[in-house]
């Protein structure tokens, strides 16, 4: 539905609804009941158009930001130092990394990730978010691509904030995630990594 150009912002249209309620209330003259009534039908026309045309908006761009993303799987293992498969992973990941080559403040980069994990001999299964991930660095090493940033990753106790990493993508094909040990991470980013056996975590593309 819409208004015309010359109809009043929707936070000036509260005082004149105002008014003439005031005027229902107190009615001077009969001729204002007239007013009263168009007043508010304007009104409640003018409000209804704006939360139609806002919903909208709204629906476009949650679609387009969903065509720009890129979904795969989590779907992998981790072997400590003796090569025996310690945990089994499975998940999944969204990011738009792999479809935008710019991004700024109004389009930042986007990786997150639902990583379940549960140790070879079915115990201790549980769930990883991955989340508030910030890019740095993208650089291209044939036949991959890399993005190097930061993310955070919940536990049990809460989320562990700005832990470096990797991620590689393999020809739209395959990714990987490596957190990185660097120099200056706290214990409790140190905690994480060594949670997931200091491996890369690998991923699939949905097709």
């Amino acid at each position: 539905m819409q208004c015309s150009a010359n109809l009043p912002d929707k936070f000036e249209l509260y005082p004149i609804l105002l008014y003439n309620m005031n005027i229902s209330i107190n009615p001077k003259k009969n001729g204002e009941w007239k007013l009263v009534v168009i007043g508010l039908i304007w009104g409640i026309i003018y409000l209804m158009s704006i939360n139609i045309s806002e919903g909208s908006s709204n629906e476009v761009n949650e679609e387009l930001e969903h065509k720009l993303l890129t979904t795969g799987k989590i779907n992998g293992t981790l072997i400590n130092d003796d090569e025996n498969t310690i945990w089994l992973l499975s998940g999944t990941w969204k990011s738009n990394l792999f479809t935008n080559t710019k991004f700024d403040h109004t389009n930042p980069a986007k990786f997150s990730a639902k990583i379940n994990m549960v140790m070879a001999n079915g115990s201790s299964p549980h769930t990883h978010k991955v989340s508030h991930f910030t890019l740095t660095n993208i650089s291209r090493q044939d036949p991959l691509t890399v993005y190097e940033g930061y993310l955070a990753v919940s536990m049990k106790l809460g989320p562990v904030f700005a832990i470096p990493v990797i991620i590689k993508n393999y020809q739209n094909e395959t990714i990987s995630i490596s957190l990185e040990s660097l120099d200056d991470i706290t214990l409790d980013q140190t905690k994480v990594i060594s949670h997931f056996e200091s491996k890369p975590i690998s991923g699939i593309f949905a097709k």
